[in-house]
């Protein structure tokens, strides 16, 4: 973290964490809980993801390859790339997501489109 970066964030990420978004240097650090049955289709950003699966199950497509993914698992979804998930099964997926660089909405005094 930078001397002018100011946002507080926890140290450690638990497996109780439920959701936290940090803003460091060149990257956000999200820890996310999607609930069963929640997905997200088809899209595509600027920036590359990171997804570090903690727990529950989820079914990834990166780049038109779909893959089942659980704790333990990885997914890197570069920028530009088309991607989508979703969570299955009867339990939350916890995921901690690293986003580079930070999205435009976490970077004070940018817009979504990057101004």
């Amino acid at each position: 973290m930078s001397d002018s970066d100011s946002t507080p964030y926890t140290g450690f990420v638990m497996a109780d964490t439920p959701g936290e978004r940090m803003t460091l240097d060149g990257c956000d650090v999200h820890v996310v809980h999607h609930d069963p049955g929640t997905e997200r289709e088809e899209h595509t950003h600027e920036e590359t993801h990171i997804v570090f699966v903690r727990s529950g199950r989820m079914r990834w497509s990166v780049d038109g390859e779909y893959r089942e993914t659980g704790p333990g698992d990885t997914t890197v979804t570069p920028g530009g790339v088309t991607h989508s998930w979703e969570v299955l099964g009867d339990d939350p997926a916890r995921v901690v997501c690293v986003t580079a660089p930070p999205e435009a909405d976490s970077r004070p005094g940018l817009t979504d489109d990057g101004e």
